[in-house]
């Protein structure tokens, strides 16, 4: 009896093992952790004027569509520094050094599930705010030396923060950065800005201003292999915003506004393969291929434990229904 109820038990026993081995897997893959999305800029990047930034603003939008089966098809952690009313010299104090840390932690850890896929970059509408107060009264001259002066000081800011960023993310790290739309578009600002906005933001040889900032933003951006999420395509207005995506404050977007801007910045991301991830952006036919290796093997060795399990309770039974049935026979 004694070696028959061995046994009967010994095939259970071992899906025991098996099971507690592949529940041990799959609880170790849960916590390591997630590859990530790291977002810089301003009072845009940070969703201000949506009606829930946690969900509604560009970069939480943008994180979504980078978890879709459109980019990676995986859960990215999303890390967004910005904080409204960053400057391009703010933002090289309060957030560049948080981003560097991260990079280097992540990208050069020699893990390649936990680094830093892609990090998206805007900043410069503050710095080209102050200029209101000087150029309100037109295109005068106190008004050209102000633009330079601030264009200067961007364009120094803007370089750095993207050569640093770029040298710790490695080359093959995509970053993204976005042009500025016509804010002063927006209802309720007052008709005669919305020329300024556009000569700031595109320039005007007749004026004797040949760049603007966005040409500022797309010129350093190539220079360091970051991509543009263009909102004034080909520098030509009008750009992608009407009055209806801005706010009445003539600074910020609304839900549909931020809407737009992250759709831009999809449309110019092309996914790569993500650690263990398999890339869809050759294939949308792979998504079920879309898992960490070792996810994979975790969701394997789990089934390998049920279906154990499953012939060791079946075994079991089969087997006491015999010995029952002897018993009874010879009863």
């Amino acid at each position: 009896m004694k070696r028959l109820l061995l046994l009967l038990l010994a095939p259970a026993l071992i899906a025991a093992v098996v099971a507690g081995f592949a529940l041990t897997s799959d609880s170790s893959y849960s916590t390591e952790p997630l590859p990530e999305y790291l977002a810089l800029g301003d009072s845009l990047g940070w969703g201000y004027g949506a009606s829930d930034p946690a969900t509604k603003g560009y970069v939480p939008l943008f994180h979504d569509f980078l978890e879709s089966e459109n980019a990676w098809d995986t859960d990215l952690f999303l890390n967004n520094l910005s904080i409204p009313g960053a400057t391009s010299t703010s933002l090289i104090s309060d957030q560049l050094p948080t981003a560097l840390a991260e990079l280097e932690a992540r990208n050069g850890d020699g893990d390649p599930d936990n680094d830093v896929e892609v990090v998206t970059v805007d900043i410069g509408g503050n710095d080209l705010l102050a200029l209101l107060s000087v150029c309100a009264g037109g295109f005068t001259p106190a008004c050209q030396t102000a633009i330079g002066t601030t264009f200067a000081t961007f364009s120094a800011n803007f370089d750095f923060t993207l050569d640093e960023l770029r040298t710790a993310a490695g080359p093959d790290t995509p970053i993204i950065v976005m042009t500025y739309f016509n804010s002063l578009a927006g209802p309720g600002c007052p008709p005669a800005m919305v020329p300024l906005g556009e000569i700031v933001l595109e320039g005007d040889p007749g004026l004797g201003l040949p760049l603007g900032a966005n040409d500022l933003i797309r010129s350093i951006a190539a220079a360091h292999d970051a991509r543009v999420a263009d909102l004034v395509p080909g520098g030509v207005f009008p750009d992608l915003m009407g009055p209806s995506h801005i706010l009445p404050d003539c600074v910020h977007a609304n839900d549909s506004g931020y809407q737009i801007i992250a759709d831009a910045f999809a449309d110019v991301f092309h996914p790569r393969a993500v650690g263990g991830i398999v890339e869809l952006g050759i294939d949308n036919n792979s998504a079920d291929l879309s898992l960490h290796q070792s996810d994979t093997a975790s969701f394997s060795y789990y089934y390998i434990a049920l279906a154990a399990g499953s012939i060791a309770v079946g075994a079991i039974a089969l087997a006491a229904g015999a010995w029952y049935a002897r018993r009874r026979l010879a009863g």
